[in-house]
């Protein structure tokens, strides 16, 4: 069996920008946006303070979620080091979280993401995605489920963000060392909601400086890539 083939189609209509979203908080989504590591295989520079379109990479979601903050119940911002901290010190609409543990991983700011959270959903975000957009985003939310876990897809490939019921939040806040969200997602496959999209662009990550480069190149060049709806 594929995996698509737990896969479901999300049947919730796409939210426009703007629509009222007040309601219970088991409905409501908490954003929990994961700031603490470092990509070794980008290099010794911490690459979320790398500049990309005149901004740092990760500024790119912190403007993204803070310009869609009807949408969500709190705004949480993990982060370790202190620059990556700065970041967000001038968005009021933003809660910030210190990791102080994150050498232990992806897990940590899962952890601390699941314990802040009190929404009836979680949707942690990566903060390397400078393509991400906000129909991404929205669609995602549209497709939320209680009891399931709802991805972004592109032809078989999922992404971030990822966005789980409460459902799973005792889970996301115990998970085991070497343990990441994927995890949680392969152990409840059947829980699953493939959310289609139109193109890969939000899905891209900034994993090396190669991959910075190309889409620096790309965008001076040609502009913004097919599918880019930022």
């Amino acid at each position: 069996m594929k995996k698509n083939d737990f896969a479901r189609k999300p049947e919730a209509p796409i939210l426009k920008t703007g629509a009222g979203t007040t309601g219970a908080l088991d409905e409501r989504v908490d954003a929990i946006l994961m700031a603490s590591g470092r990509s070794r295989r980008f290099g010794a520079e911490n690459k979320l303070l790398v500049p990309f379109r005149g901004k740092p990479l990760a500024r790119h979601t912190l403007d993204l979620l803070a310009a869609h903050t009807a949408y969500f119940n709190q705004i949480f911002f993990i982060t370790a080091e202190e620059a990556v901290r700065k970041l967000a010190e001038d968005m009021p609409v933003i809660t910030q979280i210190h990791n102080s543990n994150p050498e232990r991983g992806q897990r940590e700011s899962i952890r601390l993401g699941a314990l802040h959270a009190a929404a009836g959903y979680l949707m942690f975000f990566a903060c390397d995605q400078a393509l991400l957009d906000g129909a991404t985003v929205l669609r995602l939310y549209a497709a939320r489920k209680k009891g399931a876990i709802c991805l972004p897809e592109y032809q078989g490939k999922t992404g971030s963000p990822a966005l789980f019921s409460r459902t799973f939040r005792d889970e996301l806040a115990s998970l085991k060392e070497g343990e990441r969200g994927k995890d949680v997602i392969l152990r409840h496959l059947n829980a699953c909601i493939h959310v289609p999209l139109e193109s890969p662009v939000p899905l891209v990550d900034v994993d090396t400086r190669e991959i910075l480069h190309e889409l620096e190149t790309s965008w001076r060049h040609k502009g913004p890539p097919a599918g880019f709806r930022g």
